[in-house]
């Protein structure tokens, strides 16, 4: 099966939101939704709209997870290489890789805006996760066209150039390591990719 069938297949039989996710491990579901939920974060606040997808997210993944999913949202607001480097060592499965970008760019596409430390945290994980880069570009490429023609509705902006205020204040010492691991991925990614 082709990239663009596996793709389709998972938007289409989810609706595009956590496939199958119900079917995993504990560990699986959690780092899966933690890692929504820290994306969500990444420009410093969860809308609505993207609190929306995160319910349906946690909704999917089981009531034990969505019964937790508050302290999940409390315990990921401030950023951690180490929890992204676990979550992502508790994804096994190949499509549920290709899901989770998928609902990655949901998220971050889910306020019309995709922020440039949004592109950096989901590079970095579908690196990690072993996707390579023709795969995520098609992934990326089917989400946005979807969105972009559903329902005439407004189209994805895109913010490049200087990280983000959450990204720039070093309100805590997590804030600063933020700020400083994206400008040194940043620049490694673009290396890599």
């Amino acid at each position: 099966m082709d990239n663009k069938t596996v793709i389709s297949s998972i938007l289409k039989d989810t609706s595009a939101c956590a496939f199958r996710l119900s079917e995993y491990s504990y560990e699986e579901r959690l780092a899966y939704v933690s890692m929504i939920v820290s994306l969500a974060w990444a420009d410093g606040s969860i809308d609505d709209r993207e609190r929306r997808l995160i319910n349906t997210i946690a909704q999917a993944a089981g009531k034990d997870i969505e019964d937790e999913l508050e302290s999940i949202i409390i315990q990921n607001r401030k950023f951690s290489i180490d929890k992204y480097n676990e979550w992502v060592l508790n994804i096994h499965d190949e499509k549920l890789k290709v899901g989770l970008i998928i609902d990655m760019f949901l998220t971050s596409f889910a306020d019309k805006v995709l922020m440039q430390s949004e592109t950096i945290y989901m590079k970095y994980i579908s690196q990690k996760l072993g996707i390579s880069q023709p795969l995520y570009t098609e992934i990326r490429k089917c989400v946005e066209d979807i969105l972009n023609y559903k329902d005439d509705e407004e189209k994805i902006r895109y913010e490049y150039g200087p990280l983000n205020n959450r990204e720039k204040q070093a309100n805590a010492p997590s804030e600063s390591l933020l700020s400083k691991y994206l400008k040194g991925l940043a620049n490694t990614l673009t290396a890599i990719f």
